[in-house]
């Protein structure tokens, strides 16, 4: 079943090594904020970006919402130019997010991302 099937994840070099070790985008002073959700950038390597998702149980009290979240976003990035354009990208939730504010989440993260892209001159 196996044989030919290509995995579509997010590969190792667009994440983070480890959980958690994005502190320094998140204090970075380059941010863009929407509604829902803000994305904090930094310089990182050339020609590949990586991407961290701070989500809280606060804010998103359901481990199935947190996941489901963090799911949307990596498949944003995924097929998103701003993947190849060097960046250390963290998305973080602004306030809670009821059922309909979620659904408005994934166009959201797409805008952020388009506005990223375009400041890094992609």
């Amino acid at each position: 079943m196996h044989g030919g099937v290509r995995k579509e994840g997010l590969s190792r070099r667009h994440r983070f090594a480890v959980q958690g070790s994005f502190g320094p985008v998140l204090r970075s002073a380059s941010k863009i904020r929407g509604s829902l959700a803000q994305l904090h950038i930094a310089g990182g390597q050339p020609g590949i970006s990586r991407l961290g998702i701070a989500l809280t149980r606060k804010l998103v009290p359901s481990s199935v919402h947190r996941n489901r979240i963090k799911r949307m976003a990596r498949e944003i990035f995924r097929r998103h130019p701003v993947k190849l354009a060097g960046l250390d990208l963290v998305i973080a939730l602004r306030s809670k997010l009821d059922a309909q504010a979620e659904s408005r989440l994934g166009a959201e993260l797409l805008t952020l991302l388009d506005q990223a892209h375009q400041r890094s001159g992609g």
